[in-house]
């Protein structure tokens, strides 16, 4: 007995047939013959899921109802009636229900249905601590970012600047900038450990060729950086090819005469290394030069951490709705993998275009959430072996719209909105929901619709076979 259930029914042979039924499903199941009791016993206990019996008789069932999800939405409501009317159904799931099963029962039928409704109460429980764990993270690096503004504006206009963002890249770049303008250098570069390699890497420069940002990677340890970041000790050399430490056996060929390399620490721990080299002037480093970016380190390393939380975090609240994408296409066998699939062609297609690597990422994003929306569309009309009525098309046409409500409030995807909202757009005009036409749809959301096209046409589906490679090509043609 692993699983508990409330039973709220006044009728006892149909609570008999369910405590034999469910005994031999292995779930552990509780009954109550009054509606009243059954909330009660909501607000002291919890269970994972609830069969409701619509002829319930001290109290109107669609009043249970929404007593039931009043207490606790999430709770996974399973109503039972003997004339399960179209309109008595779709009452029950507008308020919440997750299912029904009739009376007289089918074993089968109500052991998958109750065990899919755990399921999906599991995953709405792991949702709902994912959420709460993400907003307390956000909580404590707003506080983090609170602090370390505070501290950087009375010490250092460009620790200020720095922390004016929290995208890593704007972060670097504004170092990058600000350092090589004010200590007017030829080279000036950031490298951080890579949290899988343990390497060090350059993540962004001023004075270098492109291809060192692809091809330096600095073992920890290794000079110069390396054995920079092992001793979490800063270095000012006036010239490599004297200095004992570091000639002759120097990794890092660019560098040349004077240079200084500096630790970036946040709390004891070293995320990377800070570089400068060669003044524009030829003058050497003084040591008020390294005072001067000894002084910075510290709170660029701050400006650095909190970007790589904030992305840590960008990323934790992506994965949370990419799971409730995967658990939409999971519900139907026939679309498992779809949205997976469709980032997949949508990043083929753009690699393809030698659109820009953020433009790739972004449209790969958006494919992975592309139906999220579906959440918001019942189950029967998503699964509907059959064609949909003009009712339920109009129900349908409205996910790409409820995808883009659900992650408004991720600012960070806000350039992924349009290509979500648009994705079912056609180029004639005659797609939905706005009928837009031609180059009126933006670049991405024409590129996904071919892919999502592709994707559905390559799959079985409740009313015909995948179509072949060749037969969906031509289709699309």
């Amino acid at each position: 007995m692993s699983t508990d259930i409330l039973v709220i029914s006044d009728e006892q042979n149909i609570c008999n047939t369910l405590r034999k039924l469910l005994e031999d499903g292995e779930f552990k199941s509780e009954y109550t013959p009054s509606a009243r009791e059954g909330i009660k016993f909501l607000n002291e206990k919890i269970f994972k899921a609830v069969i409701l019996d619509l002829n319930i008789s001290d109290m109107e069932s669609v009043k249970v109802l929404e007593e039931i999800k009043k207490n606790d939405y999430d709770t996974v409501v399973v109503v039972m009636t003997e004339h399960p009317s179209f309109e008595t159904v779709q009452a029950v799931l507008r308020l919440g229900a997750y299912d029904y099963i009739t009376k007289p029962f089918d074993s089968e039928e109500v052991v998958a249905i109750l065990k899919k409704a755990i399921a999906y109460k599991s995953v709405i429980d792991v949702n709902r601590k994912l959420m709460e764990s993400l907003e307390d993270q956000n909580l404590k690096l707003e506080e983090k970012v609170h602090e370390g503004i505070k501290e950087l504006r009375l010490i250092f206009q460009i620790a200020q600047d720095a922390c004016s963002t929290l995208k890593l890249a704007e972060v670097l770049d504004i170092i990058i900038n600000r350092v090589t303008s004010l200590m007017d250098l030829e080279i000036c570069s950031i490298l951080l450990i890579d949290k899988d390699t343990g390497d060090l890497g350059v993540k962004n420069s001023s004075g270098l060729d492109k291809r060192i940002l692809e091809d330096v990677r600095i073992g920890i340890g290794e000079p110069i950086s390396g054995w920079v970041a092992k001793h979490k000790q800063p270095v000012l050399v006036r010239d490599i090819e004297i200095d004992e430490r570091f000639s002759r056996r120097n990794q890092e060929r660019y560098y040349t005469h004077s240079f200084i390399s500096v630790p970036l620490i946040v709390k004891e721990k070293v995320i990377g290394v800070i570089n400068v080299n060669n003044k524009k002037s030829k003058e050497l480093f003084t040591e008020e030069d390294f005072k001067f970016l000894k002084g910075i380190a510290s709170h660029v390393a701050i400006a650095v951490e909190n970007a790589q939380l904030y992305n840590s975090l960008q990323d934790s609240y992506l994965s949370s709705i990419i799971a409730l994408t995967s658990a939409i296409d999971a519900k139907d066998h026939y679309t498992r993998r779809h949205s997976e699939n469709v980032s997949s062609y949508v990043t083929a297609i753009a690699k393809e275009m030698n659109l820009p690597y953020l433009e790739i990422e972004r449209l790969s994003r958006a494919a992975q959430l592309h139906d999220v929306g579906k959440i918001g569309i019942e189950d029967r009309i998503l699964t509907k072996p059959g064609k949909l009525t003009e009712e339920e098309w109009e129900s349908m046409r409205q996910h790409s719209l409820i995808s883009v409500d659900i992650i408004k409030s991720l600012t960070f995807l806000e350039d992924e909105f349009l290509v979500i909202a648009q994705h079912h757009e056609r180029y004639d005009g005659k797609g939905y929901p706005f009928g837009l036409k031609g180059e009126n749809v933006v670049l991405g959301a024409r590129i996904m619709a071919v892919a999502d096209a592709f994707d559905a046409m390559r799959t079985d589906r409740p009313y015909r076979k995948a179509l072949t490679e060749e037969e969906a090509i031509e289709e699309l043609k």
